[in-house]
């Protein structure tokens, strides 16, 4: 009862404390920054004929740098206008699960008149949301928009508790309520996984879906198609990016020394409810500070991103872009969701929610966590498809190994992506030369 009470009021502390003064501090950054920048280039404008004249004054170096940095690309751009920008329809569909969560997902087609035979459904990973998919913004380059422009119907999913998804039809001012956020990966596979394909199914009428997860995306299915194997039935095939299914050889020494330390434990037994779920204003002004000082601001948020995910070669990001993903990624996630993520790592296995000997004995009637029967996906039988990079440190080939052994493998293909990362799946600048077109191709093959 103590703990509970502990909980509690670091949770509110946590709410109306914390995140007030984060966002306070980070807009008087901002602004100082934005403020210093714009007067120093208004200032520099009265001498730009004598630097132009010049040309090679250190106030024409200076103004030349500043302007370099506007208009701060792709950070105060929203979903709606950079599909339409690219000539491609747009919705935003609102998805009830069972248990009350709303979810958001976007659909994004050309001609949704002679539409593909069956919809594709494109499920981010861990703390991520379906900004990532599109991050490049280029219809060469971006999956999203290389499907739509061949004529499919590319649904961009959310989980419950990520930026674009937080809402439910029961409780009220989920941002300050503990229930709302009491939610766990067995959430996301019980009831998301399922609501997502049931309700684009029935808006496109179709018998079947195509579905593409990234990392936790293929986790969830795993899980829940371990439980219902029948539901396979509504899926044409199955794609995995870094597929996890078990993760006992992550290779990201921050989130090692994570584990070790019960660092998001702590946070959630504290009462912390999420972890890089952010205000979109807050989001808005880090884009734009990467692209003010990049030195400083860019090169630190892309090495958080390195120690949370990997280290991809260099290349392989468009940094110039980097200020447009923070402005709208992370898409973040319930910290009982993380937890259990750690958990995972500890036992080696896919497994419900540890709470611990006594509350076990409450929840599941035994004093271990039971495990998820994956044995039940050897009658996993539609076409699987699955991509591991030879750099993500997340997902290691010891782990995809044995969870090869527990699929069937009579439809089954697995390609390796030389030197690629965690995120480079999706944000790559060569994926659509090195990962994208093999995609296609089995995307097609099951278009039949």
């Amino acid at each position: 009862m103590n703990f509970q009470i502990i909980q509690t009021i670091t949770f509110y502390f946590f709410i109306w404390v914390i995140k007030p003064f984060a966002n306070l501090g980070l807009s008087f950054t901002y602004y100082s920054i934005y403020i210093t920048i714009f007067f120093t280039d208004f200032m520099l404008s009265l001498f730009v004929k004598e630097c132009d004249s010049r040309n090679q004054t250190f106030f024409h170096k200076i103004r030349k740098i500043l302007n370099k940095h506007k208009p701060y690309y792709g950070v105060y751009t929203q979903a709606t206008d950079m599909i339409l920008e690219q000539g491609y329809n747009f919705e935003s569909h609102k998805i009830i699960t069972e248990d009350g969560y709303i979810l958001t997902i976007w659909r994004i087609y050309k001609d949704v008149t002679h539409p593909h035979a069956h919809p594709v459904i494109m499920q981010h990973g861990l703390l991520d949301s379906s900004w990532s998919w599109l991050i490049n913004n280029d219809k060469k380059l971006t999956l999203p928009y290389i499907l739509a422009e061949q004529g499919y119907d590319v649904w961009l999913a959310n989980n419950r508790g990520n930026k674009y998804s937080i809402g439910h039809t029961k409780l009220q001012s989920v941002d300050y309520n503990q229930k709302y956020w009491d939610c766990s990966f067995d959430d996301l596979a019980k009831y998301d996984f399922k609501a997502i394909i049931l309700y684009v199914k029935n808006v496109t009428q179709r018998a079947k879906v195509i579905y593409l997860g990234h990392s936790q995306g293929t986790t969830q299915g795993f899980a829940y198609l371990s439980n219902d194997i029948e539901f396979q039935q509504h899926l044409k095939c199955f794609i995995g990016l870094g597929p996890a299914m078990f993760i006992s050889n992550l290779r990201s020494t921050f989130l090692q020394w994570a584990i070790k330390l019960y660092v998001f434990e702590l946070i959630y037994y504290l009462g912390i409810p999420y972890f890089f779920v952010f205000d979109d204003g807050f989001n808005i002004k880090i884009g734009a500070l990467c692209y003010m000082i990049p030195s400083i601001f860019r090169s630190f948020f892309f090495e958080v991103t390195n120690q949370l995910c990997g280290f991809p070669q260099k290349n392989k990001i468009d940094l110039n872009r980097f200020g447009n993903m923070v402005a709208h990624e992370p898409g973040g996630s319930a910290s009982k969701n993380i937890v259990q993520w750690m958990q995972f790592f500890r036992s080696k296995q896919l497994q419900y929610f540890d709470y611990g000997s006594s509350q076990n004995l409450v929840m599941y009637g035994q004093r271990d966590p039971p495990l998820y029967p994956v044995d039940n996906l050897k009658n996993f039988t539609i076409p699987k498809y699955f991509y591991l990079g030879t750099r993500d440190v997340i997902t290691d080939t010891d782990d995809l190994g044995k969870m090869l052994n527990k699929l069937d493998q009579t439809h089954m293909k697995v390609e390796f992506i030389e030197d690629y990362a965690h995120l480079d799946y999706v944000w790559a600048v060569d994926a659509h030369v090195k990962l994208y077109p093999s995609i296609l191709k089995n995307i097609k093959e099951n278009q039949n």
